[in-house]
């Protein structure tokens, strides 16, 4: 029964020690956010023309995206992954009132948070009326994790 229980998914179990194992992946992730805001603010340049991203750069944008947005998902870290999005628009914000640009690093990190968000707009508008997932995840951010949406509809069809 313990072994059984040790294999399932960290936070499926529910109740509190959820909760706590929840917080505590966060409180992981905090370095990591202020590590990538910290080399996102070193992605300014005064010149224009450096500011294009190359062409494979932007084949990247769309995994990258994708990665973040299931770190965001699966982490259940959204609430300091929109503190990190914000700060990096206020950011760009503040930087172009002393006309300095993103350059193509700056830019490549930007748009794939700026994907990440609407990935994740997209994956709770589309499970938003699933009261299964709900109920698991109640409150008023309502991310639900990939791998609960996996185990609850996709391999009980199997």
């Amino acid at each position: 029964m313990e072994a059984a229980r040790r294999r399932q998914h960290p936070g499926a179990a529910g109740g509190p020690g959820a909760q706590l194992g929840a917080s505590f992946l966060q409180a992981r992730y905090i370095p990591f956010f202020l590590i990538l805001f910290m080399y996102f603010s070193g992605c300014f340049t005064a010149c224009k023309a450096e500011r294009w991203m190359p062409g494979p750069a932007l084949l990247l944008v769309a995994p990258s995206g994708l990665y973040y947005w299931y770190l965001v998902t699966e982490g259940q870290i959204f609430i300091l992954f929109i503190f990190t999005f914000f700060a990096m628009l206020a950011l760009v914000l503040h930087q172009k009132r002393k006309r300095l640009f993103l350059d193509s690093n700056g830019l490549f990190l930007f748009s794939s948070f700026t994907l990440t968000l609407l990935l994740v707009a997209l994956w709770v508008a589309w499970l938003w009326n699933d009261p299964v997932l709900r109920k698991k995840y109640p409150g008023v951010i309502y991310v639900p994790e990939p791998w609960a949406f996996y185990t609850l509809h996709v391999s009980s069809r199997h």
